[in-house]
């Protein structure tokens, strides 16, 4: 099965589930599963892990993976623990400000809110990478700040959302935000890859509409 495979398979599965509503949109899941599988990521940090889709798709996709989840929602807390499979893989802890100090990831993806958010900082290596679910221009705007040197690409998506799911299917399917914090060549030119696809794409989606 390929990553976006498994993407869809959970999108699918969680789509059925109480609270859908708050779900990753599909081609989401796609860009995470596509950036574990193009940097070889293996020590995951969600910001937010709400009813799980996310964390489900990752570990299934690659069960190796260690995965550390902030969530401070009593109904999530409890929903996460139905939803997950390999729930016992994850570390889960109240907000940032909890993960103990010299605590690193190779990927970071937030798909909530944290108070404590320039806490990703101590927690970032010169390789990793982070990936912000949907648009949150304010995030991406605090992040870019934290790491002046960053690079920043849109990956956005050229086909509208699945009839199985929350979402309105007249939409186009949203992606998120990819930020390398300290950039090497292969991330540069990872980023320009990003930037062009996404032109196109957008070119492609105006002309469609």
């Amino acid at each position: 099965m390929t990553a976006n495979q498994f993407a869809e398979k959970t999108y699918l599965k969680f789509s059925k589930i109480e609270g859908n509503q708050h779900i990753a949109m599909e081609y989401a899941l796609k860009c995470v599963l596509k950036l574990i599988r193009d940097f070889r990521l293996n020590n995951v940090l969600e910001v937010g892990i709400g009813i799980g889709c996310i964390a489900d798709a990752v570990l299934t996709y690659s069960p190796q993976i260690h995965y550390t989840a902030t969530e401070a929602n009593d109904y999530c807390l409890n929903a996460v623990k139905k939803n997950v499979t390999q729930i016992e893989k994850v570390k889960l802890y109240s907000d940032l400000n909890q993960i103990p100090e010299s605590t690193f990831f190779d990927f970071i993806i937030i798909d909530g809110s944290d108070d404590a958010l320039a806490q990703v900082k101590r927690m970032c290596g010169p390789k990793t990478i982070i990936f912000i679910e949907g648009g949150r221009a304010l995030q991406v705007a605090f992040l870019k700040e934290l790491f002046p040197k960053a690079l920043h690409a849109e990956m956005a998506c050229d086909y509208k959302n699945p009839a199985c799911g929350p979402f309105s299917p007249q939409v186009w399917c949203g992606g998120g935000q990819l930020i390398f914090p300290y950039p090497d060549f292969k991330m540069r030119c990872y980023f320009f890859k990003e930037k062009l696809a996404t032109y196109l794409k957008r070119k492609k989606r105006k002309w469609y509409s």
